[in-house]
């Protein structure tokens, strides 16, 4: 499980982009666990319930809520191998937790394609954590319903502070579908931009608070923080059954 995590968030142009690396390369190095130059694509295969709760709950700011994703990270022949993940993503009263379960990629797929048993019948030596996790995710499936809904890529740029504490992403080529196609590493069947394809989402999360001086640097270039998820904004662009509910909400809901 990862640590709690400060996360600071921005949607900037790709000169911004620029801009900002090369004023931090003197603070920052490339992600310890990114490739060489810090880049490679991220596939993802989101859930939700079938009335949209992950959604409805973020849309409402619900101190706690939980969301499951597949993930892909990676490509054939890149500087990062495929490499698969089912991560629950937990939101605790302001704080960020994740929890992740590696598997071959193959295994992640299966997964995502609703083979949820192969957790169960591929025989390994589980950690504690690890079954937790499991249990975690069966809970979330069986209980709660949650079920695929959309699939999203982009690009990643990955940077970090020589300690550790601070790591920064700038997420290139968003877009999603809801065509549950079978995931590919490095997927290119997507259509539906997210956000512009000349913008950028800057990431900064940070183990504890963020440090004074990136704080110092944001407001000198002005930067604007702002609350983003890629997942709910993709779902309200071109979810069906989201759109009907949103377009049925009351005003101040949607």
């Amino acid at each position: 499980m990862s640590l709690n995590r400060t996360e600071y968030k921005y949607l900037i142009t790709l000169d911004d982009m620029e801009e900002i690396q090369k004023d931090l390369a003197d603070r920052l190095v490339v992600d310890s666990l990114a490739s060489e130059d810090g880049n490679y694509p991220i596939v993802t295969e989101y859930f939700e319930t079938p009335d949209r709760q992950c959604f409805w709950e973020k849309n409402r700011g619900l101190a706690s809520r939980r969301k499951i994703r597949v993930r892909i990270y990676g490509m054939v022949g890149g500087k990062i191998p495929p490499t698969g993940f089912i991560e629950i993503k937990h939101k605790h009263f302001g704080l960020g937790a994740k929890r992740r379960l590696f598997l071959p990629v193959e295994e992640a797929i299966e997964f995502a394609n609703g083979n949820y048993d192969i957790l169960r019948t591929v025989k390994r030596d589980w950690s504690r954590g690890q079954r937790m996790i499991i249990a975690e995710l069966f809970d979330l499936i069986e209980r709660r319903k949650f079920e695929p809904a959309i699939q999203l890529r982009y690009d990643r740029r990955a940077l970090m502070t020589p300690d550790g504490q601070l790591r920064i992403t700038f997420d290139t080529q968003l877009m999603c579908r809801t065509e549950l196609l079978s995931l590919e590493p490095n997927d290119k069947r997507f259509s539906d931009y997210i956000i512009p394809p000349d913008k950028s989402i800057f990431e900064v999360k940070s183990i504890g608070p963020v440090p004074f001086w990136f704080r110092e640097y944001g407001g000198e270039k002005d930067l604007m923080r702002r609350s983003f998820s890629k997942f709910c904004t993709a779902m309200r662009a071109i979810d069906p059954i989201l759109k009907e509910q949103l377009k049925n909400a009351p005003k101040n809901a949607a």
